[in-house]
């Protein structure tokens, strides 16, 4: 009998020139690339190989591909028949990767999705100097408090409970200095996370009501054919328009990462897949005390190796 798992997408990362070459080189990315390539009107090979890194790293054009590496990932872990999928999640942007897996929407629609949000963003935060920051070594309750001692407290913004020792939350670059005498008393160890703007906070309400309003799907939508577990609550989901939803409301939720974990690791499953690029979440996984969750990298494979 086949073992049985769960696969978890990843988060947009910063693109380096590793993770540039991998995408050029594994095969199952190929086509994909060209998919996006057609449905966007932007060159994703050319730009992979020749941009420099702030072009790459441009959220119009990371988002998709992130979203393709986990697609392309996820089939090609499917075609080894290492672990039969019970269900499938993600962090942030692998929300939406992994609900396209399952089957709720078209490739096309994906990156079309992934490149509209990035747009919408674009036009709302850049010149504000508003980014997200990744915390760690510390508990989010503690450094809020200590930011209310000293009236500091609205200059961050919550976006995603990591974990029990790690969170991230968005604020102006300008106003890190301010905070971090208090963030040093609460032990709080952090980094500004590069090509970020903020994410699923109180900040994000325009985007998320010009995003429900602007998007139309070019292709039907469907049920899932497994489920999802959301970040935004911990519960499993199949409903085409629960996953709408879920999608739209993540932009003004603080994600609980550290739920859809617990959850993950009540299911008994026979292993658990976090799909390139993995770096992040293993790494947190990793650095969290309280986490039981045992999962490996997975997903496209280089033809160099």
């Amino acid at each position: 009998m086949t073992p049985t798992g769960s696969y978890i997408f990843p988060s947009q990362v910063v693109l380096t020139p590793e993770l540039r070459q991998l995408c050029l080189r594994a095969p199952s990315m190929r086509p994909l690339l060209d998919m996006a390539s057609d449905t966007l009107s932007m060159d994703f090979r050319a730009i992979l190989r020749d941009a420099s890194d702030e072009e790459a790293n441009d959220p119009r054009f990371r988002r998709p591909l992130i979203n393709m590496m986990g697609i392309a990932g996820y089939k090609e872990e499917l075609r080894r028949g290492d672990l039969h999928p019970v269900c499938v999640t993600g962090i942030s942007l692998g929300f939406l990767s992994a609900a396209a897996a399952a089957g709720w929407v078209s490739m096309e629609d994906m990156v079309r999705m992934s490149n509209t949000m990035a747009s919408i963003e674009m036009e709302v935060f850049e010149g504000t100097d508003l980014t997200s920051v990744f915390f760690y070594n510390c508990d989010y309750t503690k450094v809020f408090e200590e930011l209310r001692a000293q009236d500091l407290d609205s200059l961050l913004h919550m976006s995603v409970v990591v974990s029990s020792n790690q969170f991230i939350a968005a604020c102006h670059e300008a106003d890190v200095r301010n905070l971090r005498p208090a963030l040093a008393k609460a032990g709080a160890l952090f980094k500004v996370i590069p090509y970020s703007f903020p994410g699923h906070c109180d900040l994000m309400g325009e985007v998320k009501t010009r995003f429900a309003e602007e998007w139309t799907f070019r292709d039907p939508c469907s049920n899932l054919s497994i489920p999802i577990v959301s970040i935004n609550d911990g519960r499993p989901y199949t409903s085409s328009e629960a996953i709408w939803e879920l999608a739209t409301e993540q932009y003004t939720t603080v994600l609980q990462w550290n739920d859809v974990l617990s959850y993950l690791e009540g299911l008994d499953l026979d292993g658990h897949v976090v799909l390139e690029p993995s770096d992040f979440v293993l790494k947190a996984m990793s650095l969290d005390p309280s986490c039981g969750l045992k999962a490996r990298s997975g997903g496209i494979l280089d033809v160099s190796e």
